[in-house]
């Protein structure tokens, strides 16, 4: 005698691997959510995390075993990806608007006597630099030539054309400010 119960596969089609995939990281949003929002203390944050572990897990998810533990891969990541972000944020000057920068910084304060400067202050200061000094700062901030031409002119290396150059520059502050300040007086 045969049996009429029918299989319970009939009818309904079979998930894929990567759709049971796709599935079991889905189940894990949640989990991932609250994590994330512990981590950055913000919902906007946690949620842009989520994200990109979710982006990350489905382009390996071929390599996924469902058998193993997919929220604990799936945190490890995301506690990976926060860690790159804080790095990465560490990295960044802070970002000032601008409506809160004030106007009366030290710098904004001191910029007038430099304002005053012309290209013929800067010449004639250049003129009482040493000799080896003046020509390497001449070629450069003049005549717009590159470390390696003036190396090549002068017959030194770029590395002293650069120890001449930061050496000049130290002068030339030295010089200027005592003619600006002689000038204030």
């Amino acid at each position: 005698m045969r049996s009429s119960r029918v299989p319970q596969n009939v009818g309904r089609e079979v998930d894929s691997p990567a759709e049971r995939a796709r599935k079991v990281l889905a189940e894990q949003v949640p989990v991932l959510l609250l994590v994330a929002r512990g981590l950055c203390r913000d919902s906007t944050k946690a949620e842009d995390l989520v994200q990109d572990v979710l982006e990350k897990a489905l382009r390996s998810i071929n390599t996924l075993d469902l058998e193993k533990n997919p929220r604990g891969w799936m945190v490890a990541i995301l506690h990976n990806l926060h860690i790159d972000r804080c790095r990465q944020l560490a990295r960044l000057e802070p970002h000032v608007p601008y409506d809160d920068v004030p106007l009366s910084t030290p710098e904004l304060l001191d910029a007038p006597m430099w304002l005053a400067l012309t290209v013929d202050d800067v010449q004639r200061a250049a003129a009482q630099l040493p000799n080896e000094m003046r020509d390497t700062y001449i070629l450069f901030a003049f005549e717009g030539r590159t470390y390696a031409e003036i190396a090549r002119q002068l017959g030194i290396t770029k590395a002293t054309v650069g120890t001449r150059l930061l050496r000049a520059r130290v002068h030339l502050k030295k010089l200027l400010s005592a003619g600006l300040s002689e000038e204030s007086t």
